[in-house]
């Protein structure tokens, strides 16, 4: 979304992101507690109902890339453009287009494992593995609660 908005280089954060998004989601999220709570004490007693908070994770990783095993945050692994997120929405992954009279392609880079962003859209399968992990530790829940207390969750393979 970034790359299409009209901004000042006074909008961005240290990590590449748009302050007014995160703002944007972290009020929705807010909001969204709000409700959950409310509901969880009027209309839903007895429930057990729970929030993930899936931008906290996934901020968690485009941050700090490095304190997970990767290397690349924003950085799009498969994409066209180079820069900070080589990423340009003319030219999605594995896409060959005409531009300025050349052709173009959007190919994926060869060590996909050290990126969190695959396309600059959908996370890699590292990043999703790590995704999973935080999730199952119970720690972004909300109310916080650990699902490896109450199954026993083993890796496949």
């Amino acid at each position: 979304v970034i790359t299409q908005v009209s901004h000042e280089e006074s909008d961005i954060d240290q990590w590449g992101c748009m302050f007014s998004f995160n703002n944007a989601v972290r009020d929705y999220i807010s909001a969204l507690k709000d409700s959950l709570q409310q509901a969880r004490q009027e209309d839903l007693r007895g429930a057990n109902v729970f929030y993930v908070d899936n931008h906290a994770i996934q901020l968690e990783l485009y941050q700090n890339p490095t304190s997970h095993g990767l290397e690349h945050g924003i950085t799009a692994c498969c994409g066209y453009g180079g820069g900070s997120y080589n990423f340009d929405p003319q030219v999605f992954c594995g896409n060959t287009k005409e531009m300025n009279g050349q052709k173009v392609s959007a190919s994926a880079c060869g060590d996909p494992e050290k990126y969190v962003s695959w396309e600059g859209i959908h996370l890699t399968e590292n990043a999703n593995k790590i995704k999973a992990s935080a999730i199952l530790s119970g720690s972004y829940f909300d109310p916080q609660f650990s699902l490896n207390q109450l199954c026993d969750i083993q890796p496949i393979g």
